[in-house]
């Protein structure tokens, strides 16, 4: 996972970024912006750049439009003189022809990222040469961030091509000017926690990098994006669990293979002592853990991790749940993933 820093940050917020990068990666880049209004500015902000980068290893990917280049001196020499601050990712989203992109590439010696949210199929084949990478967009702006089907679409357009591809999901330290609602890529991740917004952008396409796109994560979080990145386990917070279901927490659990739509089976909980009755609300709630009774013979005690709300029969009891901001993270569970309660 990356981060993010703008030369509109406070430097207590680029050092918690810079500090908080380092956990996943000994030598992280950092994604930040050349064009904005406020980055009048850049040999300032190229200094605070090239701080960074030595004294704590990190690169860079830096959003340019040809006015960044006016700015360091005009031309592709302004290009060629971004390495010096550690730059090693040029994202270039509008202003410039293919051939123009081309001379970047060729001047700076860096890889070059083009506007994943709004790139064409045939300007991707014009670049084939280049072999762009994909970075997203991120929406300021309320209830102007992509659909799911959309990025899907475009997401193929990179696979297709076996392109690299990077998407944002937004800080929850600290929110970014001129709004502070936020910088989600997908518009339904705003307002949601950066743990469930990180699987979900992983499962809509594993290949994809998710960015934090401003200030940095909570720590339990950063932790369990951790483990993920680590392992491919699922932490799952839990809630109301019952005592016959303690064994659950702080373990890991495979979910069985076969894809049911009911729910997801626990691999080696048959057998397990159930609770002497059934303990259920109005249905058997998607994200709510049941446990088979004795009614059903040999499954007893095998536990369940709903995937959709079904009527109530008699045959469950409800044994926990997965906790409120995280239960949606059921819709991107898969058959076979390992999860760990906690």
């Amino acid at each position: 996972m990356l981060f993010s820093i703008y030369p509109t940050d406070a430097p207590e917020v680029r050092e918690a970024v810079v500090a908080q990068a380092g956990t996943l990666a000994a030598a992280p880049m950092l994604f930040t912006s050349l064009h904005l209004p406020e980055s009048a500015d850049l040999e300032g902000y190229g200094a605070v750049l090239t701080g960074l980068h030595r004294e704590h290893g990190v690169t860079f990917c830096a959003d340019i439009s040809p006015l960044t280049l006016e700015r360091l001196g005009g031309g592709l020499d302004g290009a060629a003189a971004l390495r010096e601050w550690g730059v090693r990712m040029l994202r270039i989203d509008f202003g410039f022809t293919p051939e123009e992109i081309r001379g970047v590439a060729r001047a700076s010696g860096c890889p070059i990222a083009v506007n994943a949210s709004t790139v064409t199929a045939s300007l991707l084949d014009e670049l084939a040469d280049v072999a762009p990478v994909g970075w997203h967009n991120f929406y300021p702006r309320p209830e102007t961030g992509l659909t799911a089907a959309f990025y899907r679409r475009q997401n193929e357009l990179f696979a297709e091509r076996g392109l690299p591809l990077y998407a944002f999901l937004p800080g929850e330290t600290s929110f970014r000017a001129p709004l502070h609602r936020g910088l989600p890529t997908l518009e339904e991740h705003r307002h949601r926690t950066a743990w469930r917004i990180y699987l979900n952008l992983r499962r809509l396409g594993p290949d994809v990098e998710v960015v934090c796109a401003e200030g940095t994560l909570l720590p339990t979080h950063l932790d369990w994006i951790a483990a993920y990145e680590r392992s491919g386990e699922v932490t799952l917070p839990l809630s109301g669990l019952d005592p016959a279901a303690r064994f659950l927490a702080d373990a890991a659990w495979r979910l069985r293979i076969e894809d049911a739509a009911a729910s997801f089976r626990l691999e080696d909980t048959r057998g397990t002592p159930p609770p002497a009755a059934a303990r259920n609300a109005d249905r058997r709630a998607a994200g709510s853990l049941q446990m088979d009774l004795d009614e059903l013979g040999r499954y007893r005690g095998e536990v369940h991790l709903m995937r959709q709300d079904l009527p109530l029969t008699g045959m469950q009891a409800h044994v926990g749940e997965i906790d409120a901001p995280y239960r949606g993270m059921v819709d991107d569970l898969r058959p076979g993933d390992v999860v760990r309660f906690v």
